[in-house]
This record gives C-alpha cells, structure tokens and sequence, in this order.
C-alpha cells in the first residue's frame, strides 16, 4: 500500500458505525487505523484506547494535514458528509464517506468533481454494494437466470422509537426514515433496475418534520416496477425479491447485510446460495477503496460516481413529492 506495509485510515466519527468499521477491519490484512477525529479529545482518545499507533484529533485542520494516513472514512450524521468530504479531498485524503453520500444530489456532484480535480478515490459508502451476496446476483442477472426483471420488491424497517439518537429525529441533522433507511431499497433498485422513469411517494411525518415512514413504487420504461418501503416506526422483514420471467432471486433478511439468497426458476429448480461470512460486513468497502487506490481509480465500478448520482437524484425526487425539506 502506500506506506509499503499498511493502508491507513482515519477515522471522522466515533459512534456506532465508526466502531463497527473499526471492529470489521480486524478481518482484513494489511489495513491499519492511524487516525480519529472527534469534536471532543477524550472521545477520540477513548475510541483509540485499543487502537496501536493511532492518533487522537479534535481539531479537523491538524487532522487533514497529518501526513500518517491514506485515507478518511467519514461516520458522522448525513449533513456533516459534504463538507468533511471536500475538506478531506482538498488535502489529497482518499475517502469513503458513508451513505447517504450527501443531502442532495447537487452535494454529490460536487464532491464528484472534487475527487476528479484533486484525482483522489472517492467512495460512497453503500456497504451493501461490495458484499459477497450482492457479486452473486450481479452474475445470476447477467446471465439472464431469471430471464427479463418484471418485478422487485424490498423493504427496510426497524422499530426505531426507542432510540434517542439526534441524528435519527432531528432535520438540523438530515434525520428520517428516507435517509437513514430508505437509502437501501433505492440503491437495491438503481442497481437491479436502473434509474426509473416515474416515481410515486407517501409519507407519514413526525412532528419534527421528518418521515418516520415513507412508501414508493418506481416504474420503468421496459414495463418493470419495483415496491419499496422503510420505517423507522415498525420492524419489517428487511428482505428482497427479484422477480423476472424465468424464476425470481430471494434475499433471505437482512437483505442489505451477509445474509443467504435463492434462486427459484419456473422448472421448479431450488438453488441456494449460504451465507458464511464473518463480521459485519463493512470491510468489504474499505477493501475496494484500497484496490482503486492502488490502480490509480477515482471510482468503484461496484459504485460508480454516475450511480451515486442518480439514486441522489431519486431521492430527491422522492423528498419533493412527500414534501420533505432539510434546511440544505
């Protein structure tokens, strides 16, 4: 890697799916944390306690101009990404930025044209995109086992009301089921389907403004629907069915995690595919980043730039015909 021994990363956040990242890279070979970023030093310095070598910031400045790391992986709530994604750019710093990538598609288009002006790797972090699961059924559509996609129908709903987390509730920090969760079931559909030629949404609001649930059916030019829903008010089975002419793909719960699938074709053939994998499943980003590093690629061709642009853009559309509105 780029120290010859160690592709290392820093770290911009320190909740939950910060420490997970962190957890999951103990999988991975040849990838080491060196940094963390946080609003307060004994924060940082306690996500580092057991961290080898790793420096503790509080100051984001001194944080980007430390020459110890490769790249940045920012975890913190959706409205800080575009601004730590630029700042990260700027300085030459690799990034993966968590998903959504930004508030709004005219965000992500700037962070595109950054990382080409700065020629530096720019990642969405859709994790869901990299995992082993979703490899397999890129080639069982590529190899037409289900025939002509007719039909996909994902949902992803957690009962989330007993979280007190801001970043989930508060407009100030681009909160709401859409964001949050709805973000899977649309990049599900952008990469199975493409982009949809008509979009349709309902939303039920908090009183904070935003959507604790909302339900959407895109429709496509071949004729091609896809279902989709998310909830932060109730669980729901979290699955995915990809149905076409010649059988239909199931993605066993959690169809946005390592899980299971099976394909199940009109000759009554039952094939599946187990699920094996160890962790939870957000080092297979950080991986592809590295290998786009190392072959001199701004992009993921399991995420291009164009691809996070345009799920971006049908969530935007969505926002505009439920009437959900951020202050960006």
């Amino acid at each position: 890697m780029m120290n010859n021994e160690h592709f290392r990363w820093g770290i911009i956040g320190t909740g939950g799916i910060a420490n997970a990242f962190k957890r999951d890279l103990e999988y991975l070979m040849g990838h080491k944390i060196s940094a963390v970023l946080s609003r307060s030093m004994h924060t940082a310095e306690n996500f580092s306690s057991n961290i080898s070598d790793c420096r503790s910031f509080d100051d984001p400045h001194s944080f980007m101009e430390f020459s110890g790391m490769d790249a940045v992986y920012i975890a913190t709530p959706n409205t800080f990404h575009f601004e730590q994604t630029i700042m990260a750019l700027k300085n030459k710093k690799h990034v993966l930025c968590e998903k959504p990538f930004g508030m709004n598609a005219d965000e992500v288009k700037g962070m595109v044209e950054s990382s080409k002006m700065n020629n530096v790797t720019l990642l969405e972090g859709m994790w869901t995109r990299y995992l082993p699961h979703i490899d397999i059924i890129r080639r069982l559509i590529d190899e037409n086992s289900i025939g002509d996609i007719h039909t996909l129908f994902a949902c992803h709903g957690q009962d989330l009301t007993h979280s007190k987390n801001p970043r989930l509730w508060t407009k100030e920090l681009g909160g709401g089921a859409l964001l949050d969760l709805g973000i899977y079931v649309v990049s599900l559909a952008h990469m199975v389907l493409g982009k949809p030629k008509n979009i349709n949404a309902n939303s039920i609001f908090t009183k904070e403004g935003v959507d604790a649930k909302t339900s959407m059916i895109f429709t496509y030019e071949n004729g091609a629907i896809a279902n989709l829903s998310c909830s932060m008010y109730d669980t729901q089975p979290n699955r995915a069915v990809i149905s076409g002419s010649k059988g239909f793909i199931e993605i066993a719960p959690t169809f946005y995690a390592p899980t299971s699938i099976t394909i199940n074709t009109n000759d009554g053939r039952s094939t599946s595919y187990p699920n094996d994998y160890k962790g939870h499943g957000l080092r297979e980003q950080a991986d592809e980043l590295a290998k786009c590093v190392k072959n001199n690629e701004i992009e993921s061709q399991k995420m291009k730039h164009s691809e996070s642009i345009a799920v971006m853009e049908s969530m935007d559309q969505i926002r505009n015909d439920v009437g959900l509105t951020f202050d960006q």
